[in-house]
């Protein structure tokens, strides 16, 4: 395991780690903490997938084109 991935991690414990003391702690009631962490849960998961190389452009690349034209694709100028 990498140490940015055990960063995540570690951010993802914090985070559960919070929710429970807010509601023991603090008193807040359950539902307000899961209805945080649902409105939360989306944008955080863009943010990974978009992140984490699911969305990656530098991978791709395109076609060489060597001139030669297939003579099926074209069409006269007759038919057109």
């Amino acid at each position: 395991m990498n140490q940015r991935s055990a960063l995540w991690i570690l951010a993802g414990c914090l985070a559960m780690a919070i929710g429970v003391a807010a509601v023991f702690v603090f008193g807040v009631p359950v539902n307000n903490v899961l209805l945080v962490a649902l409105v939360l849960a989306c944008p955080l998961a863009h943010l990974f997938m978009m992140r984490s190389g699911m969305h990656d452009h530098g991978q791709h690349q395109a076609p060489r084109q060597t001139g030669v034209t297939d003579s099926s694709s074209i069409r006269p100028d007759s038919q057109r």
